[in-house]
């Protein structure tokens, strides 16, 4: 089993991408159009352009310096996609040295965005508006709500964007860490849309996923798509609406990976929702998220520390029955389950993500809860239930 990580590390892990950026030296950064770095020790020029550290490249004068690396770590980028000056990477040969490597490199990239700019155009279409757009190697991101503080740091649209696509990636990693589940498992990348204005988002939501809310809709397995509006009336802060986005997309992935079935609504919401909350946990440290389809909305359990409410419940004897929770749907959870099934995910993972994964794709094949946990764990449901509560005295802590 892989050595657990703090919220702190993945955390960081999910914002270096973005947020250290434009901390970076050109040449140090991950260049996808290519760089010096990525060439031979043979084809490193023998004297070092001053100009741009023979990188071979420098930053367009069009956009603002350090939002030019942001570019380096998306495939597509709408914002800077038009720039007759860059055409989307966000940088230029450099007039003062002759690197062909990174030359190359960066005319590939600018016909790739040329291209990729071409398939996102029915997002445009679709809404009969311009947007901000960002399409990363596991997600497609819109972007149009305000600018917010992140890390007390205020970021732009533009930044935001590309912080939103960075945490996807880096939830999208953690997926696939955790659950030991493949690329190939995900056919189509998900969408994942932020709007300010609730009219936005209610138009948005019914062109996208084809049910008018203000609230966040999501449209599950073959389309993977989740709309929301980012208004300070629904999240108070960054932190609140990147808890809401990892556990929405992470409820897509679930939904999407191969064989496609949206178990929430085959009264095997335990598992549905328990990962979601699972991965809110991991990235951001507590749960706190019901989506608007989920019951009880309004409430809440513990403040979002679901592990030392567990814990009490467990201790009290006053715990759901695992077998009763495990025959709902996910929009029949109370909150008190919706932690016990976190619980649930966070044992069973702790056990064996592997088997975990294996047990999550029986259940997409519709196989009842009892006989998926049987054929993985080799458990009935009275000795899962017994297992976990002894694990939970003994593990979680009680404050």
């Amino acid at each position: 089993m892989m050595e657990r990580r703090t919220v702190r590390t993945v955390r960081a892990a999910a914002l270096a991408i973005a947020l250290c950026a434009w901390t970076l030296a050109a040449g140090g950064a991950d260049l996808r159009g290519g760089s010096a770095a990525d060439a031979g020790e043979d084809d490193v020029p023998e004297h070092v352009c001053k100009k741009c550290a023979s990188t071979g490249r420098e930053e367009c004068d069009q956009h603002d310096r350090h939002e030019c690396a942001l570019e380096d770590d998306v495939l597509f980028c709408s914002v800077v996609a038009d720039c007759v000056t860059c055409q989307g990477t966000g940088f230029v040969d450099c007039k003062f040295c002759d690197n062909e490597h990174v030359q190359d490199g960066m005319e590939r990239r600018r016909k790739d965005i040329a291209r990729r700019g071409e398939q996102l155009a029915w997002i445009e279409k679709e809404l009969e508006k311009p947007v901000r757009v960002a399409e990363s190697e596991h997600f497609v991101i819109i972007w149009e709500s305000r600018e917010m503080k992140v890390d007390k740091v205020k970021r732009n649209p533009h930044e935001m964007l590309h912080i939103t696509a960075a945490r996807m990636e880096a939830l999208f990693d953690l997926y696939l860490e955790k659950l030991g589940a493949r690329e190939g498992d995900f056919a189509e990348k998900p969408l994942i849309a932020v709007w300010w204005d609730d009219r936005d988002q209610k138009d948005a939501s019914a062109r996208l996923c084809g049910n008018a809310n203000s609230l966040g809709v999501k449209l599950y397995t073959v389309n993977p798509r989740y709309s929301t509006s980012g208004h300070k009336r629904h999240f108070k802060d960054d932190e609140a609406l990147h808890r809401n986005l990892v556990h929405n997309a992470t409820h897509l992935l679930l939904s999407h990976q191969r064989p496609s079935y949206w178990i929430g609504n085959d009264k095997k919401g335990w598992a549905d929702a328990g990962l979601a909350h699972w991965f809110e946990f991991e990235l951001t440290g507590s749960c706190r998220t019901y989506c608007y389809e989920e019951v009880n909305t309004k409430r809440d359990f513990k403040g979002g520390k679901f592990k030392v409410g567990v814990r009490k419940l467990v201790a009290l004897n006053k715990q759901p029955a695992m077998s009763a929770v495990m025959q709902k749907k996910t929009t029949e959870l109370t909150p008190e389950e919706h932690a016990a099934a976190f619980s649930y995910v966070d044992y069973l993972m702790q056990r064996d993500g592997k088997k975990l994964n294996d047990l999550l794709r029986r259940l997409r094949q519709r196989e009842e809860t009892r006989d998926a946990l049987q054929a993985t764990f080799g458990l009935s449901i009275l000795e899962l239930e017994e297992l976990w509560k002894a694990w939970v005295l003994e593990t979680y802590p009680t404050r």
